[in-house]
């Protein structure tokens, strides 16, 4: 289980710090609703396949966001500069008054930087499982959060088709799970494209209780929502993608969702992504993920 607590810079200690009124209600883990399919249903292989490009086509991204932060004791709502690159290298530029910078916080996965403009203190460090809790109120680790922000999370490794169900509004959704046994080892050496395909690498519903992931997707086979699962069906975080729409310097035919808001069920929190503007990029350079200058103070995280 993750440590929650710690301190909490990009929050309270840089900008103002609002006390939430309430909190928001619980959701369930895995509402299942509408009509079974065979798990080799030609409908989710179709959308899966799509999907699968979707992600190969979504390596990095550079944008300008509006992002909320809420939880039962903070409230934050301020632009950002971001970038993002898979696997888990992020930039967070949270801007002040005035368009000012007032933090900034970078990672390539591995190390993090922190400046905090206000005490003009730098902090680095190796990235631990409470990283973006601590310093940005996001309960995930970096590697989720690219994939989100990118609005193309890939299921992740050693992970395999559980289940898929239609919903009587026309979502599809595909549920993954860890496969174990026989399966794992059969398996184990098959890249990811083709073990979410192969019916040899399939697994039973019941899995899903020692935890997965379930993609939902809208009519026209966009991403509309994500629920990472923990053992037991415990839901850990939810995902929501919605505001599809062409990207100005993007491709003509993709549409990129331009909210994304995300959920954290154990610590209450909610964190909202708006994209005033975005661009999709093949790569980023390695020095949008580090600190320039000397470290006033070290923090081991």
């Amino acid at each position: 289980m993750r440590r929650r607590g710690g301190w909490i810079p990009l929050v309270s200690g840089l900008l103002a710090l609002v006390v939430a009124g309430c909190r928001p209600p619980p959701l369930p883990a895995l509402d299942m609703v509408g009509t079974r399919l065979a798990i080799d249903d030609p409908r989710a292989a179709n959308v899966l396949t799509a999907y699968l490009d979707e992600v190969a086509a979504r390596p990095a991204l550079r944008g300008y966001a509006r992002v909320l932060l809420e939880g039962p004791d903070f409230k934050l709502n301020r632009p950002q500069r971001i970038l993002a690159e898979r696997p888990a290298r992020l930039r967070f530029e949270v801007m002040g008054l005035f368009d000012q910078l007032a933090a900034l916080l970078v990672t390539d996965g591995r190390r993090f930087g922190f400046y905090d403009a206000g005490s003009r203190e730098t902090s680095r460090g190796l990235v631990s499982p409470t990283l973006l809790w601590d310093l940005a109120k996001i309960d995930l680790d970096p590697h989720e959060v690219v994939g989100l922000l990118l609005g193309a999370p890939a299921p992740s490794p050693g992970i395999a088709r559980a289940d898929v169900w239609l919903e009587p509004q026309g979502r599809l959704a595909i549920a993954f799970a860890w496969s174990a046994g026989e399966v794992a080892s059969t398996c184990a050496d098959e890249p990811l494209r083709a073990r979410l395909f192969v019916a040899e690498c399939f697994v039973a519903r019941a899995e899903l209780e020692q935890g997965g992931e379930v993609f939902f997707f809208d009519p026209e086979g966009r991403l509309s929502e994500m629920r990472a699962l923990d053992p037991d069906g415990v839901l850990r975080f939810r995902a929501v993608f919605e505001d599809y729409s062409p990207l100005v310097d993007g491709d003509a035919g993709s549409s990129f969702p331009h909210r994304v808001t995300i959920r954290s069920p154990e610590v209450d929190s909610e964190a909202r992504f708006v994209w005033k503007r975005v661009m999709l990029t093949e790569g980023l350079s390695d020095r949008f993920f580090t600190l320039p200058g000397r470290t006033v103070s070290n923090r081991n995280h």
